[in-house]
């Protein structure tokens, strides 16, 4: 049943979906009539796997000999998102970012259609500005519910935000692209997608500076070496060991005795190797689906990254205490956070005893026993 489905799909399966769409549409305006999984894979920062598993959601393949041929496939993706029939959408803000968007979207996707502008502006409001009708702030909820509007973009100053989100709560939207960078308090049933450009220029701005730091120490000394990454046979041994053992994330989290501080679906996922370290240039070319990320950095940003490479897990060292927006963050994605009692290594070490000791030996890992962790309790399931 295609509204089943349709619930069954992650946030970061549609956002690729979409990512797949664009890049589609540019090759096929540019002649391209079939591509395979490996070349668009390559062209939007991802595996040829992943590309297929995407693809696998909507029910669509391709031919080992052909690829994907883009009318059928492009086809494919509109239907999942844009569901056959077109959706209005509301603007609340119409400054310089709203105008923007508006000029930026007009006429790009014809399912979707900002249908009514709103704003506190006297001179702005009664206009019509790249096709869209410009409401006065104080009709906002009375034109939403006349026009069954289920989608906004919010561009209001951030002093405005969450008052702005209630009124649009109460005339019925559903989802929310928020550009205010302020944490919205929305019930459980509405879809909050937030777009944090200064978050992210900093973000790019701190990565930049690790990145050249990084270099900068690579060329003078290798003594730095493990705060990057932990690059060793034991590593190697590990990652082998995982791969011939059905180890979920909970049960990994248990027997070294680290804290679960955010369970989420990633307690039952399967790991098949980790990645230890703080560098994200690594953890970008490493990082799957199946991956354990060990670090030091317990930051929004290693969660973000988390998040675009698809890690169910974060571990977290040396009894650190996250912030709660990093919690949260890690949370709406639906990633695993615990955090170990000892270092990066010294938890790298206390996987490979568990995945090294003998059968009789694992029940003295357990927490709470002689040999094992910080005395964690754990209850029997």
């Amino acid at each position: 049943m295609a509204g089943d489905k349709k619930t069954e799909i992650s946030r970061r399966t549609v956002k690729r979906l979409s990512l797949y769409r664009r890049l589609l549409d540019r090759l096929r305006a540019s002649g391209v009539t079939s591509i395979y999984s490996h070349q668009l894979a390559h062209l939007a920062g991802v595996s040829a796997a992943q590309v297929r598993r995407d693809f696998m959601v909507i029910g669509y393949s391709g031919s080992p000999s052909r690829g994907y041929q883009l009318d059928t496939c492009l086809a494919a993706i509109e239907e999942l998102l844009d569901g056959g029939t077109r959706q209005d959408v509301a603007l609340v803000g119409l400054g310089r970012l709203g105008q923007s968007l508006l000029a930026h979207f007009g006429g790009r996707r014809p399912a979707l259609r900002i249908a009514a502008g709103f704003d506190v502006n006297p001179e702005l409001i009664g206009r019509t500005i790249e096709g869209c009708p410009v409401y006065s702030i104080d009709d906002l909820e009375q034109v939403i519910r006349e026009k069954q509007i289920k989608v906004a973009i919010l561009a209001v100053p951030p002093e405005a935000a969450q008052e702005t989100a209630d009124a649009l709560v109460r005339a019925g939207v559903r989802s929310i692209v928020d550009f205010t960078a302020i944490p919205l308090r929305v019930p459980d049933d509405v879809f909050v997608d937030h777009m944090d450009i200064t978050s992210a220029l900093e973000s790019a701005a701190f990565f930049a500076r690790q990145e050249q730091q990084d270099g900068s120490q690579d060329t003078e000394t290798d003594t730095d070496a493990p705060s990057a990454g932990v690059s060793s046979p034991m590593i190697r041994t590990i990652d082998d060991l995982l791969a011939k053992r059905d180890v979920r994330l909970g049960e990994l989290a248990t027997k070294i005795g680290a804290r679960i501080i955010n369970p989420g679906p990633g307690l039952k996922a399967r790991i098949t190797r980790i990645y230890a370290g703080d560098r994200v240039s690594d953890l970008l070319n490493e990082a799957s689906a199946s991956t354990l990320l060990i670090t030091n950095l317990a930051n929004v940003q290693m969660v973000r990254v988390a998040d675009l490479m698809e890690v169910p897990g974060i571990c977290f060292v040396d009894e650190v205490d996250p912030e709660p927006e990093v919690v949260e963050l890690a949370k709406e994605n639906g990633i695993l956070l615990m955090v170990s009692p000892v270092g990066v290594f010294e938890t790298c070490g206390l996987i490979y005893q568990l995945l090294t000791t003998s059968e009789a030996d694992k029940e003295a890992l357990a927490p709470g026993s002689a040999g094992g962790g910080r005395g964690h309790e754990s209850k029997d399931n």
